[in-house]
């Protein structure tokens, strides 16, 4: 599969209503603007994260299960819009979202989310896997991220419409602070 990564280079959206809610990369100029990386720090920040994304695509239900406290797994499930089969490459890439286009667009911002950090960071912490319907399509399908948020595998799911994450291992790789977790979620 081909995809071709756009950039948006023309000026900003004046009314959001007619911008395409399609994925594209922020500009060099908004990046510097916006510059507040997203750091995960706690199983809190990973589930706040994924429910803000639901809550950004539409979810009107969230089924959250963790296990360890969320160490080992979290796993969201939601019944929005889906990720569209064209931004699943760039769905977890740092600086590529589908809410905002330049940072005139703050102005008029209407999401939890905006920046295109939140799964890219939870990436770089856990191993993460996106399973994913829009309407449109016929079957959903799970992509397994590696930890730079790119897909690494894809295969067809029986899932319906809407989005399920699983966060498996959370700080597997740091194992001081996943202790620190692990004692403080205990109290």
């Amino acid at each position: 599969m081909s995809v071709v990564y756009e950039r948006f280079n023309r000026g900003c959206s004046q009314n959001n209503s007619s911008v395409p809610k399609i994925m594209k990369q922020l500009p060099p100029d908004t990046v510097r603007l916006l510059s507040s990386s997203q750091v995960i720090t706690s199983v809190l920040n990973v589930v706040k994260e994924l429910m803000e994304n639901s809550l950004d695509a539409g979810a009107t239900s969230l089924d959250i299960k963790l296990e360890n406290y969320g160490l080992d797994r979290i796993e969201m499930r939601d019944n929005g819009h889906g990720i569209k089969a064209e931004d699943t490459p760039v769905m977890a890439l740092t600086h590529f979202t589908s809410k905002i286009f330049c940072h005139e667009d703050l102005e008029r911002l209407e999401t939890y989310g905006f920046r295109g950090e939140a799964l890219g960071s939870i990436c770089a912490v856990a191993e993460v896997a996106v399973i994913t319907k829009t309407e449109e399509e016929d079957i959903s399908t799970q992509y397994t991220l590696n930890f730079t948020g790119q897909i690494v595998s894809q295969k067809p799911s029986h899932l319906g419409q809407g989005k399920t994450q699983i966060i498996q291992s959370v700080f597997s790789e740091q194992p001081k602070s996943k202790t620190a977790l692990y004692n403080n979620s205990r109290r």
